[in-house]
């Protein structure tokens, strides 16, 4: 190569109506860093709007326990097309000022590359892509993620990046690096993650107390409400040695208390995969804590799973059950069973675990769910000893509950996505009520 490139990463701000930091790291991004630092010759540079410690900030973050904590916010106009829904609209992470700053700071870099998760967060993505653009001029803006992938043509139309990527950009680095300066590049086997993935690069990081961690991508479920198919279509884990061995080697070198697995199907080949991990995070005595914030499959909870949970410090245990509504289940998720989840928490309070720390997930704004469905789930959660939690329901673009909604013309297909968020659907187009969501939320959140 000629010429040693400086490629500057963006995580970008999130406009919506809420957000908070639930363990929330851009996993992509440091995944792309890694590939990027190890194989290229190139300076990576990292630029996170959402960056909740950063030093110049006016107020100390608001950190729990556990890592979590509230973004900086601050309340913005509402675009035109959702102006009439009674909720403040805002744009949270680092004030403007500050990102512009950082900006003017770094050295002038020779692509930008920007990953975006929600469909409806693009509005972060080209309010950053016009700040680029104001303080560093002229630069090729390379956009992927989520968003990418699943709205492709939304995002080349409106995001303002000069190249959209879909699909993992490790597949695509090779191919887009010709693209922008026509240089070949060899990366390990052929194209990058052909038969693995990497392991993201922590130290781009400012906290690094809470560190994301995926040991396996793709689910081989298909859930009618969930997209996980559709961005990885191939279900991988790692090998389980390297995943222990990483988990203790940024130990070591961060002083890290919590790893927080972004798997969708964590549980899936359990004793080949995951138990082996537990087994070896026990015999090497990690000091650390572990966090399952995407949901785990109950029926795959053993008595041996539930022990090596707890010996190993899985401290905070969500649980995927979507429903305890027969109708429901046998339309979006055949993974989960009333039954399995019984047997699941009482394995876990055998195990150890106290009621407040497992977590149950139960969905609420599908098409055509009714609010009793949903409370009769609450109360069933509450019964069992462990704590609802209201996932709610967002369209996901080339899900079955997409579909649904497309075609009984409850939303176009070519609708802003912003009309995807979450907080929507009882304003919208769901058969549950405002005042209904509010109480469903009271009697999720408080003991009777």
């Amino acid at each position: 190569m000629t010429k040693k490139k400086n490629i500057l990463l963006i995580n970008p701000w999130i406009y919506d109506f809420t957000a908070y930091d639930f363990w929330l790291r851009p996993l992509g991004l440091l995944c792309l860093a890694s590939l990027l630092k190890n194989n290229l010759d190139c300076e990576v540079f990292f630029l996170d709007c959402l960056d909740r410690f950063h030093p110049a900030l006016p107020h100390p973050p608001q950190v729990k326990e556990d890592g979590r904590g509230p973004f900086p916010k601050e309340e913005v106009v509402k675009p035109a097309v959702i102006k009439d829904i009674p909720r403040k609209f805002s744009r949270y992470g680092l004030p403007p000022a500050i990102v512009r700053e950082e900006l003017r700071r770094l050295p002038r870099p020779d692509v930008v590359m920007i990953s975006c998760v929600m469909t409806y967060w693009y509005p972060g993505v080209q309010a950053i892509v016009e700040l680029v653009r104001r303080e560093i001029g002229s630069v090729p803006v390379v956009l992927g993620g989520v968003y990418a992938t699943l709205l492709p043509e939304h995002a080349r139309r409106y995001s303002g990046a000069d190249i959209v990527v879909e699909g993992p950009a490790e597949l695509r680095l090779g191919e887009l690096w010709e693209q922008l300066w026509g240089e070949r590049i060899d990366l390990p086997g052929g194209r990058a993650g052909e038969s693995d993935f990497c392991f993201p690069n922590y130290s781009l990081l400012r906290n690094k107390d809470v560190l994301p961690l995926e040991t396996s991508r793709g689910c081989p479920f298909h859930c009618s409400f969930c997209a996980s198919r559709k961005l990885n279509p191939i279900f991988r884990q790692k090998n389980v040695d390297e995943v222990v061995d990483f988990i203790e080697l940024n130990r070591e070198n961060f002083s890290s208390r919590h790893f927080v697995f972004y798997d969708d199907a964590l549980l899936v080949n359990k004793d080949q995969h995951l138990k082996i991990i537990l087994q070896e995070i026990i015999r090497r005595q990690l000091k650390v804590s572990f966090h399952t914030p995407n949901g785990l499959h109950v029926r795959e909870i053993d008595e041996e799973l539930a022990r090596l949970f707890y010996q190993a410090d899985f401290r905070s245990l969500f649980l995927s059950q979507e429903s305890f509504d027969k109708a429901v289940l046998r339309r979006c998720s055949r993974k989960s069973s009333p039954d399995s989840l019984r047997k699941a928490l009482l394995l876990l309070k055998k195990a150890g675990y106290r009621p407040q720390e497992i977590n149950v997930y139960l969905l609420v704004g599908l098409p055509n769910q009714e609010a009793d469905s949903v409370r009769q789930s609450i109360l069933e959660v509450k019964k069992l000893g462990a704590r609802p939690r209201l996932a709610f329901f967002s369209p996901v673009p080339g899900t079955e509950e997409w579909a649904t909604l497309v075609r009984t013309g409850k939303l176009n297909k070519d609708s802003d996505p912003l009309l995807h968020n979450k907080t929507l659907f009882p304003y919208l187009w769901s058969n549950i009520s405002p005042e209904e969501l509010n109480e469903l939320k009271h009697l999720a959140l408080h003991t009777a």
